[in-house]
């Protein structure tokens, strides 16, 4: 949409995982997105069907086009924590497979783990892991805007191009507002929350599945890990304060371990 003369929209980001032996699509973008993820997956895949969907949990930016590619890959299976997925899709009920946390998808080439996500949006929210490349796959974790907010608008912006462009290709680290503006938004349980209570359960999963790149449905791929990774935490701690309701410095921590 126009804003003093900026072009902004919402980055939402599916992840594809095309493996020897089969092809996993780790949530599925937007139906009004649905042109572009359909034409991005003939593209790269040609005749080879998605064989896994993988929503990170029922909200529309992460399954919106689930009946879509139901459709489209008829032998394809929705996977991952199905809890709710027979309310919203009871004809495709037979087609829901159940994965537990640690379970794993053998791609042949690459091998998809499903993890606990840390950073939750809704309670079946679930993460992911592919050990071949070292990608860790986040949902809403780590979630922020391309640049800051314009004068007199709240709203982040996003600039052309920007959205194929890995964190350290954006010239600067994200800001405070770029990672809050997307937190305050969507993760309304920071109000009550002390971030930093979360950091040991986050530590621990960095060494078990060490990532190369992290990758957020909502905002750059992040390639730096050591550095954009921990500015994200810190900003994202800075959040709320459960206690007292009020912006407050977050832990200070700059690496795992």
């Amino acid at each position: 949409m126009p804003l003093s003369g900026v072009t902004t929209h919402l980055h939402v980001a599916p992840f594809l995982i095309v493996g020897s032996e089969g092809v996993l699509l780790y949530d599925t973008g937007t139906p009004i997105q649905w042109s572009q993820v359909e034409g991005r997956l003939d593209a790269m895949l040609g005749d080879r069907p998605v064989d896994f969907i993988v929503p990170s949990h029922p909200e529309i930016a992460h399954c919106g086009n689930v009946v879509r590619l139901l459709e489209k890959y008829p032998a394809a299976k929705l996977a991952g924590d199905v809890r709710d997925y027979p309310l919203y899709f009871p004809s495709y009920a037979d087609r829901l497979v159940e994965f537990a946390i640690g379970d794993e998808i053998d791609l042949g080439s690459h091998r998809f783990v499903f993890l606990d996500a840390i950073v939750k949006d809704l309670p079946s929210t679930v993460w992911g892991y592919e050990r071949s490349t070292g990608v860790l796959f986040v949902a809403d974790g780590f979630a922020y805007s391309h640049q800051p907010p314009l004068e007199g608008d709240d709203r982040p912006t996003h600039l052309e191009g920007e959205c194929n462009l890995f964190a350290s290709e954006l010239g600067t680290p994200p800001a405070d507002d770029q990672i809050l503006w997307i937190t305050k938004a969507a993760l309304y349980w920071t109000h009550f929350v002390k971030f930093d209570l979360l950091l040991d359960r986050f530590q621990t999963l960095l060494e078990t599945y060490p990532p190369k790149l992290v990758a957020p449905a909502h905002g750059a791929v992040i390639d730096d890990i050591d550095n954009v990774l921990w500015m994200i935490w810190n900003s994202l701690g800075k959040a709320y304060d459960p206690l007292a309701g009020v912006a407050r410095a977050g832990v200070d921590v700059h690496k795992a371990g």
